[in-house]
């Protein structure tokens, strides 16, 4: 494999121009090399500007750019280690439609994704196609990626944006994302689908009553105690590792903090613990989360504001001397200014309406 040294050579006139040499003779095998030696150099990133080697490429015609992303697999995963080439095969495939694109492309290129936070709608769009052709469904991997993009692009840029995605994203509704033990097991355990789709429509900084009254009547349904251990089971294993590695970002290690859609679903359901009858046992569930949650990741701050105040106003809720002690250890261990401050008002709420001496707790 090639040094770090050679980062960037891909701007270089005299690489293009040997690119472009490969190309214009037909010498397919000899450009797949090439690529493959650059994506070991640049460890798998383009960096360009002007005319580049990603400008050559992308000129060919879909069917030879098609062809020559399988030579690019075949040698990349039988080089000694093999070259990642997932993110070098995405700006070759950027524009080839989903009818163009062949499986054994199509499935390298959906495992190389599952390993990253987002990707550009219209590649993911253009994968789930390919994949319910060939399948009959979108893998869940893939599906999760779909879900974080859909969630960062709603963020940062205008309405409309993820519009390539929300097939899939209507189609899979209701289920969790996998890669995180707690979701993966949630999926598998939970006594209906309308728990886990009911915990997914839960919004705002504290639970709307119709959303609170429906808990109250579900819970019942679903087996009441049982179902509230489970979820208690779910939230202790919230902070293992990801079963599905995530690649490094710019800014964070996004294996530190939840996935974005499966966070949704547990601010549901702790929303559902807060507004229906609390267990002794729900009090230490929801410290546990709330302490990880208010932990700093470096680069990112708090792993989940949101989770770490729906986890407060659970505990505020259960309106009990061992969730206002809990919040008080909560608070001593030292937490990012917004969760303290919300611990502290919870606690004088709650010291009142107890009648407890905060400072004795």
């Amino acid at each position: 494999m090639l040094d770090r040294p050679l980062v960037s050579r891909d701007k270089y006139p005299h690489r293009v121009a040997h690119i472009h040499g490969l190309i214009e003779a037909g010498e397919d095998d000899g450009l797949a090399a090439e690529l493959v030696e650059l994506a070991a150099a640049n460890g798998d990133v383009w960096r360009y500007d002007g005319a580049t080697v990603r400008d050559e490429v992308l000129a060919l015609p879909d069917a030879r750019r098609c062809a020559l992303t399988l030579r690019v697999i075949e040698r990349a995963t039988a080089a000694t280690p093999p070259v990642p080439v997932g993110r070098l095969l995405v700006q070759i495939g950027r524009g080839i439609p989903a009818g163009a694109l062949s499986w054994g492309a199509a499935r390298y290129l959906i495992d190389a994704v599952s390993t990253w936070s987002t990707e550009r709608p219209e590649t993911l769009a253009v994968l789930a196609e390919v994949a319910e052709r060939e399948t009959g469904a979108c893998p869940p991997a893939l599906l999760a990626v779909i879900r974080r993009t859909a969630h960062d692009v709603d963020k940062r840029w205008p309405t409309g944006a993820s519009d390539p995605l929300r097939p899939w994203l209507d189609r899979y509704a209701g289920r969790l994302n996998v890669g995180e033990p707690w979701a993966e097991a949630a999926d598998a355990e939970t006594p209906a689908p309308e728990l886990i789709t009911h915990a997914l429509t839960a919004s705002g900084a504290k639970p709307a009553s119709r959303w609170a009254q429906h808990s109250q009547d579900l819970l019942p349904d679903l087996g009441g105690d049982t179902t509230r251990t489970l979820i208690r089971r779910w939230l202790t294993l919230v902070p293992r590792p990801r079963t599905i590695p995530l690649a490094g970002g710019d800014r964070f290690d996004p294996n530190e903090v939840p996935d974005p859609h499966n966070a949704k679903a547990l601010r549901g359901l702790l929303y559902l613990l807060a507004v229906t009858p609390s267990r002794e046992d729900d009090v230490a569930a929801v410290g546990r989360l709330v302490q990880y949650s208010g932990e700093k990741v470096p680069g990112h701050g708090p792993r989940s504001q949101m989770l770490a105040h729906a986890g407060i106003y659970a505990l505020e809720r259960f309106s009990t001397v061992p969730a206002l002690r809990e919040m008080a250890r909560l608070r001593s261990l030292g937490q990012p200014p917004g969760i303290g401050a919300a611990l502290t008002g919870a606690i004088a709420r709650r010291s009142v309406a107890l009648g407890v001496d905060p400072a004795r707790l």
